[in-house]
């Protein structure tokens, strides 16, 4: 692929069920041994995913296409004087793009809209196997909790 010139700030946009081809390439480059499901199930879940209260999922744009995404959830929340709680997920990059300022932007409007919906905290894991930390670390997260999983599926 030809190398790009990326605009200084990625045009970011909060995406739509119209968006769904780019989104399945992006996630499926982030699952790649756990299968992203296609077509109608794929796209019903989608529109699930968007209907849900307080969940955005935003894309960067570059060539007609959407190249990076986060998803953000926010959760109405009893402690820090009822103040909502931030989840950021399946923030993924297409290789021929990464390291170029998508995943960065995208990031920023999900913390710019936890902000703006006045969170408390903001949460997100990562597989240590992706070697993420410094992306993270370089947007203000820091790793002052222990963060564990359990894989149920």
């Amino acid at each position: 692929m030809a190398e790009t010139q990326v605009a200084a700030t990625p045009r970011v946009r909060e995406l739509s069920r119209y968006d769904f081809p780019d989104l399945h390439r992006l996630l499926s480059a982030l699952s790649r041994d756990n299968p992203v499901p296609e077509g109608p199930t794929g796209e019903a879940i989608l529109y699930e995913i968007l209907a849900m209260p307080g969940t955005s999922l935003f894309g960067a744009e570059c060539e007609g296409r959407i190249v990076a995404t986060a998803m953000l959830s926010i959760l109405p929340n009893l402690t820090y004087g009822g103040r909502p709680l931030a989840r950021i997920e399946n923030v993924v990059t297409l290789p021929d793009y990464r390291g170029r300022g998508f995943a960065s932007a995208v990031m920023t409007a999900a913390i710019d809209k936890a902000r703006a919906k006045n969170c408390a905290d903001i949460s997100l894991l990562s597989p240590k196997s992706f070697h993420a930390e410094g992306f993270y670390r370089k947007l203000g997260f820091k790793d002052d909790t222990v963060g564990l999983h359990l894989f149920i599926g």
